[in-house]
């Protein structure tokens, strides 16, 4: 077999490839961008090997040679806008055509149409040839030369520029592909600039072998499945920020978010190096002994870290998470989440329940507690000298005794009917004011109903409590209010009642005892303490 016999044989066998290759993604039921730009690549090759073949087969039929010439050059036109589109759409997973992306075929309609006309004007070529040494090209020619070299230029650096970017190196099914085209532009480079003398048929061989590594990459690696730029894309949307750093502690990929919190982020540089940088000594420090902790025992660890921004404090959770395989440790990733929404909505929460519980527990007026919290409370420090009895110690002795001190305001009715309601919530208010003064901040002061008040003295000694009653009475009496002088008297005073309790001993019963003390303290001639 001779050379030409050679050289044919491996066109059929070219040919065979790329129309099985065109099968092979035709048969596929849900199609994406990325089938269609491959097909019309394989669609393309086709053309061009048909016609090759074609011209070779029907040498002596001159209206088939001049169909051939023209569908020889219509594959090399839509081959170089194939390659563009596959580039674009295998790093953007998906594109929005728009009238820019139209304006990229300006070019190939003009080659088109120049091509089909070229028997009026020979502007494409003048001289039809197998051989480069025989083809002659028209003026137009270099436009579609150069166009078409620069939109394969532009795809295989889309491919080249969002693996390296995605993975760092090649991954499997982009290296193959971009083998492949290399291949067939090195082969295509030589027959157009006529380097070496041989059939133009060697340039749709070595298409078919490009592919065959696009079938290599589809078949093993799942090339038109996997769009491996689609991760970096939707890495670089999300708002948290992550670094991968290999077992050396040098940052190896990250995404956008961590360019913008850490300033002078790039790959092989320290991670140590960057953190001192951005943030403060204690901070550094804190990521240091969490990021040791977690890579060497080998698990998750949280952290939460604040940072000023300008007058605010900005929050974030830091998330560190080594990575070990077959027990060898040979990275770490950490994400750094911006968690102050979530901080000030719980301070709202807080805040609200806080509100809540005032609500729920205080007199609207007086803002001192009221009954319900009284009632609760009052019962609790009952339990607990019970508890002490039971546990066998002796409260009586000691401080562990609480008391009750229950006052009211004398002639309170004369003082609203004389000044009126408003006056009277007034004095309600100024005598909550005044008696707190003179409390301790453990006493629990409540108003327990109109103008009568009730005091829970804890873990208050008798005499304490009768000193803390004394001084309620004196504090009331000293002070000058407003229309005390038409109170009977002249004066505004209050009446009080106290017990301690120091035994077992029920609520209702000890409410009872207070509230009879007070009765003999108003019976009694007002002003004075009943204990």
């Amino acid at each position: 077999m001779d050379n030409v016999d050679m050289v044919y044989t491996l066109l059929i066998l070219s040919t065979l490839v790329v129309l099985y290759f065109l099968l092979l993604v035709a048969q596929r039921k849900q199609k994406k961008q990325i089938h269609y730009a491959v097909l019309s690549i394989t669609i393309s090759i086709l053309i061009w090997n048909v016609a090759v073949l074609l011209y070779q087969t029907f040498d002596n039929v001159p209206w088939i040679l001049s169909i051939c010439e023209r569908l020889y050059f219509l594959g090399t036109i839509l081959i170089s806008i194939s390659i563009l589109f596959t580039g674009l759409i295998f790093a953007r997973t998906k594109i929005k055509f728009t009238w820019k992306h139209t304006l990229l075929f300006i070019v190939p309609v003009i080659s088109i149409a120049v091509l089909l006309t070229n028997q009026s004007h020979h502007l494409f070529y003048t001289t039809f040839s197998l051989i480069p040494s025989e083809q002659n090209f028209g003026i137009y020619f270099t436009i579609h030369t150069i166009y078409s070299y620069l939109c394969i230029g532009i795809g295989l650096a889309y491919l080249i520029v969002f693996s390296i970017k995605n993975y760092g190196v090649f991954s499997k099914q982009s290296l193959l592909i971009f083998i492949g085209l290399m291949i067939s532009l090195i082969i295509d480079a030589i027959s157009t600039f006529k380097i070496f003398d041989w059939s133009t048929a060697i340039e749709n061989i070595a298409f078919a072998v490009t592919i065959s590594f696009f079938i290599l990459a589809t078949v093993k690696f799942d090339f038109l499945n996997v769009i491996p730029i689609a991760l970096q894309t939707v890495v670089d949307l999300i708002s948290d920020s992550y670094v991968v750093i290999n077992e050396d502690f040098e940052i190896i990929d990250y995404n956008k978010a961590f360019v913008g919190g850490f300033a002078g982020a790039a790959r092989k540089v320290g991670i140590m190096e960057i953190i001192k940088k951005n943030y403060s000594d204690s901070d550094f420090k804190k990521f240091m002994d969490v990021l040791d902790e977690a890579v060497h025992e080998q698990k998750k660890v949280s952290f939460e870290i604040s940072r000023s921004v300008g007058k605010d404090l900005t929050y974030y959770m830091v998330e560190i998470t080594p990575i070990y395989i077959s027990g060898n440790h040979i990275g770490t990733i950490i994400l750094k989440k911006d968690i102050t929404e979530h901080k000030n909505n719980l301070k709202k929460v807080m805040q609200l329940n806080e509100k809540l519980q005032s609500l729920a527990t205080r007199d609207w007026l007086t803002q001192s507690y009221n009954r319900y919290f009284f009632d609760e409370r009052l019962q609790q420090e009952i339990d607990r000298v019970n508890r002490l009895q039971i546990y066998g110690q002796e409260p009586c002795k000691g401080a562990n005794n609480f008391g009750l001190i229950m006052f009211d305001i004398d002639y309170f009715k004369i003082y609203n009917d004389n000044n009126g309601h408003l006056t009277g919530d007034e004095l309600l208010q100024t005598i909550v004011t005044v008696v707190k003064e003179v409390l301790y901040p453990t006493d629990i002061l409540c108003r327990y109903g109109g103008e009568e008040f009730a005091v829970i003295c804890c873990q208050t000694s008798e005499e304490g409590i009768r000193i803390v009653a004394e001084k309620i009475r004196k504090a009331v009496e000293n002070y000058d209010f407003m229309f005390q002088d038409k109170q009977p008297g002249g004066n505004l005073t209050v009446s009080v009642g106290a017990v301690c309790c120091s035994t077992n001993a029920k609520k209702d019963d000890l409410i009872k005892r207070a509230d009879n003390n007070l009765y003999l303290a108003k019976s009694g001639g007002k002003n004075k303490v009943v204990f």
